[in-house]
């Protein structure tokens, strides 16, 4: 193999998979979404959260419905996300051989995310609000072993966004709202590279890939009170660019320099710096909440995400002499749809429920092992207690039931084709309180 050849796909294995970091832990939201924050939205399998406007977790949702919270209040919530990810196949190195190794078992690791929420009562017409979440964010790693170690071993995501806000009431039905956005984006990502009979001798070097940025954008919504029992809300969160800068390392196994000092030196040359862009998706929100009877009330969310932002990545190495890379996603825009309930049991318990369909922005002719994405139907359940009279508990779960996931994929031209079927399914729970004051 020339040395041209055998940086160019190493580098492919390595830093050209920087284009799936943005992986999906198989939770409640498609893509790589989380939208795991408040116990009440996962209660109602996140219906009505650009319209409920009964508590603080609105500064997130929809800004414009603080205007309904008579008092300042708090909204704290710590949430559960237990994903199971089984494969089922091979990785196809030729036209008989298949790479050895197992198949993985669970593949995804259990995580927690939060969301806190805030807002001050300035006076009846004016509030401010903070809140704190992960929207985007995922944890998949494959045993050193994996037969597609060639394609994927570990893909983390962390995202971290703050937001701050304003709303204002503009006459007895119409208020608005809105502020920036501050987020965080980490990805980490490593995989094996093959170097064909050394790798059985040797063992397989690993490309690792560390990256992160911070950038800014913006929510903004309105909220429509058509009659006393019944209101709409509008919300509009922007999209985010991010200029992620990171550094590759390749380790290579001791034995692969004494066996082949000059692979060991190709492979250690591809240590670099990177740089690379990743643009979360803009979505709209479109909520309806009724109030039938002072102890029911129903709700729904219509969301369109903007995916197709995500067409390809490019990938342009620091190290003067590393060829760059461009990895093709091509995803689809998407649509989410929710119904859910709440009835009021006593003046202190409140029982909740819901059902949503998610479409995933993946398609079958580019699943890979690191986005194994599939739609998913989500069902919640739920309750409040009111412990004091300005004290809440909240304790929600919520199951995601996924489509089928056949995948046949190649992420260099040495990596082989992983050919096969995932298999997915999540468990979420929600804890959390709210106190007004």
């Amino acid at each position: 193999m020339t040395t041209s050849k055998l940086r160019r796909n190493a580098l492919v294995a390595g830093l050209g998979t920087v284009a799936l970091a943005v992986s999906s832990v198989p939770a409640a939201a498609s893509g790589f979404g989380l939208r795991e924050g408040s116990s009440d939205w996962m209660a109602n399998a996140f219906a009505g959260g650009a319209a409920k406007a009964y508590d603080a977790s609105t500064a997130w949702s929809n800004p414009a419905g603080m205007v309904r919270l008579d008092r300042s209040e708090i909204d704290n919530s710590i949430n559960g996300i237990f994903p199971t990810i089984n494969f089922k196949g091979a990785n196809v190195t030729g036209a008989t051989s298949t790479t050895p190794g197992s198949q993985g078992g669970n593949l995804i690791q259990s995580a927690a995310t939060g969301g806190a929420f805030g807002v001050w009562s300035y006076s009846p017409d004016v509030k401010f609000g903070v809140a704190l979440m992960a929207p985007f964010g995922q944890r998949v790693t494959n045993p050193g072993n994996f037969v597609g170690r060639y394609q994927s071993l570990v893909s983390s995501i962390s995202d971290i966004a703050l937001s701050a806000s304003v709303a204002l009431r503009i006459n007895d039905q119409l208020s608005i709202g809105g502020g920036p956005v501050i987020d965080r984006f980490t990805a980490r990502l490593t995989q094996a590279i093959n170097t064909g009979p050394l790798a059985a001798l040797a063992g397989d070097p690993v490309a690792d890939l560390h990256g992160n940025d911070v950038s800014v954008g913006f929510n903004i919504g309105a909220l429509y009170q058509l009659t006393p029992a019944f209101r709409i809300g509008l919300d509009y969160r922007s999209r985010i660019q991010h200029g992620i800068t990171g550094t590759q390392s390749i380790f290579v196994p001791p034995l692969t320099g004494v066996l082949s000092p000059k692979t060991a030196a190709q492979l250690n040359f591809l240590n670099s710096g990177a740089r690379t862009k990743i643009t979360l998706p803009d979505n709209v929100t479109l909520g309806l909440y009724y109030q039938i009877t002072p102890q029911w009330a129903v709700m729904s969310d219509v969301q369109w995400t903007d995916w197709s932002v995500l067409q390809a990545i490019s990938v342009t190495p620091t190290t003067l002499g590393v060829p760059g890379s461009v990895t093709q996603e091509h995803w689809h825009n998407t649509a989410f749809v929710s119904i859910g309930t709440n009835y009021r049991v006593t003046d202190k318990l409140m029982l909740q429920g819901g059902v949503a369909y998610d479409e995933s922005p993946v398609s079958t002719a580019y699943r890979t092992s690191r986005i194994p994405d599939s739609d998913r139907v989500i069902l919640g359940f739920g309750a409040q207690y009111d412990i004091m009279p300005n004290v809440t508990v909240q304790a929600a779960y919520a199951h995601v039931f996924f489509a089928g996931q056949p995948v046949s994929t190649q992420a260099s031209a040495t990596s082989g084709v992983l050919v096969g079927k995932y298999s997915s399914s999540a468990e979420t729970a929600s804890l959390g309180f709210k106190v007004k004051f």
